[in-house]
């Protein structure tokens, strides 16, 4: 399973959104959703959600505990409404600035949802010329 493609939704009053319909079977009944240390949320699926869980878990607890902080106690467990909706807790709105547009970034085992407007800044500000000279470099 791979998440690909972005996708542009907006929020309702309740801070409801609907996921992309192409990322909806994928997620399955149960999905979480969390911070990063960027200004983005992550969307996993419960599977690989454990699987992060457990390399967390691996982690000294001396460097863990503030990860775990950010990203455990930063997420919101999920499931879809009847019209493929879910309710984005405010305090991960917040963290994402996210305000009314949304796009979703399928990023292969999770989705990345963005505000539009840093979502538009970053791809802005790509630089093309260093992602090729990486990509050549690995035999991409």
């Amino acid at each position: 399973m791979s998440f690909v493609g972005s996708y542009s939704h907006s929020l309702d009053a309740k801070n409801r959104v609907f996921i992309p319909a192409k990322y909806r079977d994928e997620l399955g009944e149960v999905f979480y959703i969390t911070r990063k240390f960027d200004t983005y949320l992550s969307i996993y699926t419960e599977d690989d959600w454990n699987a992060y869980l457990e390399k967390i878990e691996k982690l000294p607890e001396s460097v863990a505990s503030e990860i775990q902080d950010i990203i455990l106690g930063g997420a919101q467990k999920c499931t879809l409404d009847g019209s493929g909706r879910v309710i984005i807790e405010d305090r991960l709105l917040k963290h994402a600035k996210i305000n009314k547009n949304v796009v979703f970034v399928g990023v292969g085992k999770q989705i990345r949802v963005w505000a539009e407007e840093l979502w538009a800044e970053r791809e802005e500000k790509r630089d093309f010329a260093k992602m090729r000279e990486i990509l050549a470099e690995y035999g991409l």
